[in-house]
């Protein structure tokens, strides 16, 4: 299982789009691993978890081929996470040999609703499926398994663990801190890799919808105490705003000391096992 963290930016990316903040100018001025775009990642080369508005710069940064693309998850409806006006482009006439449609997307109540109109549209090679909390969903080698994130007032906001044969992988964005339903079942597993959203940096936040560094800890110490990560667990932070005021080289300088690390845009983690076989 390969994983590329494709953004890992907040919804108004960084340098904000029209920001003129101290720490927007400080980015600018900076650049490299500071400019950030709009959050998703990539497993291997044909599963992606979210669409964001940057996926066309994503596609040609990064290399990607989106017509091997077989299945998208998303996290929630906002915008950042979802731009579903994007799959108007999988029809016949802007896209051509696909190479294993339909494109399947899984998705809460909110995004299936955000679809509706692609299902009148004839010849849309898409399939889409709702998916709830904790019922994992196999496709090929991978399984994923949507958990509850805090986030969305209106909505029944998702995160995802992957597994792949012995390989556990945690992708939490975007998220407060966890209810105790979804802290019990993370508690149950062993994981190999936690992605973890840290949009307020080292600012004071009640970490309500969204989870700040001392939120990243208390998760950590928490799945820690359970048996759920240990030395072994590659932790990385993810999905930053210029509201928490921090350029990547001050982020590392909290993080590393706590061994975790800091991601940029397209940083790719280490291979993991995958079986062989083809689980579907």
């Amino acid at each position: 299982m390969r994983i590329r963290i494709l953004g890992t930016g907040a919804a108004e990316g960084w340098p904000g789009l029209f920001c003129a903040c101290d720490t927007c100018k400080r980015a600018r001025i900076v650049g490299g691993k500071n400019l950030r775009t709009r959050a998703s990642i990539q497993i291997d080369d044909n599963y992606k978890i979210d669409l964001p508005p940057d996926t066309f710069y994503h596609m040609h940064r990064y290399g990607l081929d989106l017509s091997k693309l077989k299945c998208l998850f998303v996290t929630h409806s906002h915008f950042d996470h979802f731009s579903a006006d994007e799959l108007d482009y999988a029809q016949e006439g802007f896209a051509y040999n696909h190479l294993d449609p339909p494109l399947r997307i899984y998705g809460n109540a909110a995004v299936v609703a955000k679809l509706q109109w692609m299902l009148k549209e004839p010849g849309m090679p898409v399939e889409i499926a709702l998916v709830e909390p904790f019922v994992p969903v196999i496709v090929d080698h991978l399984t994923f398994t949507p958990i509850r994130a805090v986030h969305a007032p209106k909505e029944e906001a998702l995160n995802y663990v992957i597994q792949s044969g012995d390989s556990t992988v945690l992708y939490a964005s975007d998220t407060g801190v966890y209810g105790e339903e979804t802290l019990e079942y993370l508690r149950a597993q062993r994981l190999d890799i936690a992605i973890i959203e840290c949009t307020y940096g080292n600012q004071d936040d009640d970490a309500k919808y969204h989870m700040n560094f001392a939120a990243v800890l208390q998760l950590r110490d928490d799945l820690a105490k359970a048996g759920a990560i240990d030395a072994n667990t590659q932790i990385v932070i993810t999905h930053f705003s210029h509201n928490g005021c921090l350029l990547h080289d001050e982020l590392e300088a909290i993080a590393e000391p706590e061994g975790i690390a800091v991601a940029y845009d397209g940083i790719q983690l280490g291979e993991l096992t995958t079986p062989s076989m083809d689980t579907r």
